[in-house]
């Protein structure tokens, strides 16, 4: 191996070398714990549940939405989607792009007073890396190595280029916990919530809520907040993140003041607009998408599978989903046309948004579907939506001669059945869009059971490119070949409405998931 290193963060890794931040650090703390004249609690509400907070065992957001207050990662996100130093401090790469080295930032403790050590973040990583598909897609046989007390290693079989932002990724991320807790996870996750964040668990009352209390012993990165990098303060003791489903109780208790934010559905709008001292506002959330389950059944039919792409209105769908033109807009393409490296319309003409009844008909007739029951997975959580659009696809399916069954499951039991491959044969819903094509999860086997060998070099060329030209070309390659094969169909990006009070101070909305490290709320 060479063994000559070039440095990827430069001096801005030597100025946050050893830069300390106390979680505790807010000043004029009251006797409750929080700053004076702020409360010393937060309340956000969750419309999902999960069966646990193991963020690498549950795919689903609601473990990052809290998660990401308990553990952390290597790397973090900031606002661009650019991964900044978090647990490392800086990172090198050898000259054949193969050998990526991590330097740990020293002084960092566990929620159990133990520090971290390079040992508790191999087992992490590697734990990560055996659970996630994509990160199995990266890293291959290849695992993370102690090199020392604070310094880690990773040696691949190629060169990744996106191994950064696989690190870096919010969902079903690589959380770092003591080793100890690692070995002795189970297949359910592990048995003890213990991370490095500005915030610890005291109770997870399953079905009801989770409680936080600020971590005393917290010390973070002294840079800017951005995204999910940069400082973690605190100022607030507790967090309670709250499992409320309904929409209707969410408003109210908002509307009564139990809460300070909340989402807000189309028929509360007006009244949420109406009410003084909130601001409304609409963020880009999540793209939606129709996955087959490809080990068995019908959706391994590609016949079928295009003759469903072409039964899908776009404007429909999206419209029954969200409830509001405002909230939604057509996008045929697996990144965000923000993201301009990846995005592209390729191979999605006469594909994308076609609607057109005949044509999905004669399809259907050349995959040789005899009128068995196709199963859609979904759910009534995360405020419906999952729900909505599964009936509008259901009504879409059966205008052309499919006899469709919505078989309905809390999130949690859905996860179980999803993972399963069994009794399902398709699953439609939102999902966090990514900053690479590498991770979207729904293209790894072990998601939607397609082990299409053309499709994973596919995806391997995407993480390889380096230049905007290459990605741009590897993005383009990919795009015409899922709009050829539909193991998957895009249907299009979303919005959310948030109502806030003015009396919340610090509290961020990235990409759709709540950061409340920073957030506080005046009484």
């Amino acid at each position: 191996m060479n063994t000559k290193k070039k440095t990827l963060f430069g001096a801005l890794a030597i100025a946050l070398t050893g830069a300390l931040l106390a979680g505790c650090s807010a000043t004029g703390s009251s006797g409750s714990g929080g700053e004076a004249g702020y409360a010393d609690t937060i309340h956000y509400p969750i419309n999902a549940t999960t069966a646990s907070l193991d963020p690498q065992v549950s795919p689903g957001g609601v473990p990052a939405y809290i998660g990401s207050h308990i553990f952390e990662t290597l790397v973090a996100q900031d606002e661009t989607l650019t991964p900044q130093p978090a647990l490392a401090e800086s990172w090198t790469l050898s000259d054949d792009q193969l050998s990526w080295t991590f330097s740990l930032r020293q002084g960092v403790r566990f929620h159990n007073g133990e520090e971290m050590h390079a040992d508790d973040v191999a087992a992490s990583l590697n734990r990560w890396k055996s659970l996630t598909g994509r990160a199995k897609q990266l890293l291959g046989a290849s695992e993370f190595e102690v090199v020392d007390e604070y310094t880690v290693r990773v040696t691949l079989a190629t060169p990744r280029g996106d191994l950064l932002a696989q690190l870096a990724n919010p969902l079903q991320f690589a959380a770092i916990m003591p080793a100890e807790v690692i070995a002795s996870a189970t297949p359910a996750g592990v048995t003890e919530y213990i991370g490095t964040g500005p915030y610890r668990v005291d109770a997870f009352n399953v079905d009801q809520n989770v409680q936080l209390s600020r971590f005393d012993d917290y010390t973070g990165v002294d840079t800017e907040p951005s995204g999910f990098s940069g400082r973690k303060e605190a100022p607030t003791e507790h967090i309670s993140f709250d499992f409320v489903l309904d929409n209707s109780t969410r408003f109210s208790s908002f509307l009564s003041g139990d809460f300070d934010i909340v989402d807000v559905s189309t028929d509360n709008l007006a009244t949420a607009k109406a009410e003084a001292g909130v601001q409304v506002e609409r963020r880009l959330g999540n793209s939606y998408a129709v996955v087959f389950n490809m080990k068995q059944g019908i959706g391994k039919n590609e016949a079928f599978r295009q003759a469903v792409a072409l039964a899908i209105n776009a404007d429909d769908y999206l419209t029954a989903s969200v409830s509001d033109p405002e909230l939604y807009r057509l996008n045929p393409s697996y990144a965000w046309t923000e993201n301009t490296a990846w995005w592209t319309d390729a191979g999605s003409k006469g594909r994308y948004n076609v609607g057109d009844a005949a044509q999905a008909k004669t399809k259907l007739k050349e995959s040789g579907y005899a009128g068995e029951t196709v199963h859609l997975l979904t759910t009534q959580d995360y405020a419906g939506t999952h729900y909505r659009a599964s009936v509008i696809l259901q009504s879409q399916l059966e205008a052309i001669g499919v006899k469709t069954q919505l078989d309905v499951l809390d999130y949690p039991s859905l996860l179980q059945k999803r993972n399963s491959f069994q009794g399902w044969e398709i699953y439609t819903g939102a999902f966090i869009v990514p900053s690479t094509p590498s991770q979207l999860i729904y293209l790894a086997a072990s998601y939607g059971g397609n082990d299409d060998p053309k499709l994973a070099r596919l995806v391997t060329a995407t993480a390889e490119a380096v230049s905007a030209e290459q990605q741009q070309a590897a993005s383009v390659a990919l795009e015409e070949y899922l709009w050829e094969h539909v193991p998957t169909i895009n249907v299009g990006d979303t919005y959310t409405y948030q109502a806030v009070r003015d009396t919340v101070q610090g509290f961020v909305n990235f990409n759709g998931y709540p950061i409340l490290w920073n957030a506080k709320i005046a009484k």
